[in-house]
């Protein structure tokens, strides 16, 4: 019969239990984090920054130009003859700045700022990912817990149904009870049903996120992801000297100021020293080697250029306003992130008390009922009622669990320690001969913890 095969294939689904080793949340995130590719963009976008500063610093050395020219040359002397010649050029430039109002200077620390930046930007983006990994993992949890009590409670109904049936054939039991029991029963199939689709839809969503489909079996997760912050106000503290969107906006001012300073430089005069030399050949209307080395300190200085110098200074000064406004915005956007994170965290966590008392006095009104059935002293509306009821409540136990678990992943990325509370490394760059400068590592988020100045300020005057 339809009910009994059901029932046989219900039982196979809960009871199934994959002999596998199951991965951990940080052990899958980790294993994850390298070939994400939003991540991946964060990390190439720092290291094409990186490359921005060993240019900036470029122009600190000297530049060495060589000159080849072959051609023909026509000259008119004085004497109204003219002169066709072979003309040959070889010539060798070496040019050294020394001195440019400080443009070379503050160009390499504005470079060196976005550079701070996207690594701060690496920073959030790694965070925001272990969040959303995180939350995949526990929504695919979520979904199985979800599942199997689900198909506990359709075995529940079937065997309900199965009592009820049995006991209408020996003459005990009405029509109306079958009945009754076979819509419950056929409810309950389609929470079961319900509850395999959104399994399936969580997995189509970790496989989205972490690039592969997820193990057989996940292991569960502690209570207590990791440690938090002992109170708001410390957690406040934390977010505003550690948060990566923070570094992010406190490396951009820098940047700005930098700039502002790029363009004071103009202001000032060029100093250059300039070495040529120079074998040429049928040069000028004269015929054979003509040889020449200079050694010149050539001054520039612009007197007038419409204004462009005074306009890009003005600029620079609004720029940096708006980077100043942008931190103090990501400031607020980041404390009010934390503040819904932690009193999502406070409000589940006293929820949880209720509702595991909850369901545990649901499970003995339930085994109660079933005793007070058996001998005729509650009715099938009574049991499938109470039936109904641990669903519920177990159900709504396991949705709170779960979302603790997250708002205590959100409370620490809003803080910026998601990944250090669960020990996940910082993906690294992976170049032949890179600048071990240029590399980051967790002492460089430090570093730009300590430089941050509060919203509003900047870090030089």
């Amino acid at each position: 019969m339809k009910n009994k095969s059901y029932s046989a294939l219900a039982l196979a689904v809960l009871l199934a239990m994959p002999a596998v080793e199951a991965a951990g949340l940080r052990q899958s995130i980790a294993e994850s984090i390298d070939d994400n590719p939003v991540v991946k963009r964060a990390l190439k976008s720092y290291q094409a920054v990186s490359e921005e500063v060993r240019a900036a610093e470029g122009g600190y050395y000297p530049t060495v130009d060589a000159t080849l020219g072959y051609g023909y040359e026509w000259t008119k002397t004085g004497t109204n003859s003219d002169e066709e010649l072979n003309r040959r050029e070889v010539r060798l430039n070496v040019n050294q700045m020394i001195f440019d109002g400080g443009a070379t200077t503050a160009e390499v620390e504005r470079q060196e700022a976005r550079m701070r930046s996207a690594m701060a930007n690496l920073q959030d983006v790694s965070e925001d990912y272990v969040l959303e990994a995180g939350r995949a993992y526990l929504e695919l949890l979520r979904r199985e817990q979800l599942l199997n009590s689900a198909n506990e409670t359709l075995l529940n109904h079937v065997r309900i149904y199965e009592q009820i049936k049995r006991r209408s054939e020996s003459g005990m039991g009405s029509l109306s009870a079958i009945q009754q029991a076979e819509g419950r029963l056929a409810l309950a199939e389609v929470n079961a049903l319900a509850a395999e689709n959104n399994m399936r839809d969580a997995k189509a969503n970790y496989e989205r996120i972490y690039g592969m489909a997820p193990e057989d079996s996940l292991e569960p997760v502690d209570a207590m992801i990791a440690p938090l912050p002992e109170s708001l106000d410390a957690a406040h503290q934390q977010t505003t000297e550690s948060h990566p969107v923070m570094a992010v906006a406190q490396a951009d001012i820098e940047a700005a100021i930098s700039q502002r300073e790029a363009a004071e430089s103009r202001m000032y005069p060029r100093l250059d020293l300039e070495i040529e030399r120079r074998w040429d050949d049928n040069l000028d209307g004269q015929p054979g080697p003509n040889e020449d080395l200079t050694a010149m300190l050539r001054l520039r200085y612009n007197l007038y250029n419409g204004g462009e110098d005074s306009a890009r200074i003005r600029r620079s000064e609004h720029q940096l306003g708006e980077a100043q406004a942008i931190q103090r915005d990501a400031l607020r956007q980041a404390r009010q992130s934390l503040e819904l994170s932690w009193n999502a965290y406070e409000i589940l966590g006293r929820q949880m008390e209720f509702l595991s008392e909850h369901l545990s006095a649901s499970e003995k009104t339930r085994d109660a009922y079933q005793k007070q059935f058996d001998i005729g002293q509650r009715t099938l509306l009574d049991l499938l009622d109470t039936e109904n009821e641990v669903f519920s409540a177990r159900n709504q136990l396991v949705e709170a669990q779960i979302d603790h678990q997250i708002a205590q992943m959100r409370v620490l990325n809003a803080t910026g320690s998601l990944m250090s509370s669960l020990e996940i490394p910082l993906p690294q760059p992976v170049v032949e001969d890179e600048d071990p400068a240029m590399m980051p590592d967790d002492s460089s988020q430090e570093g730009m913890d300590g430089q941050m100045a509060e919203p509003g300020e900047t870090a030089k005057s």
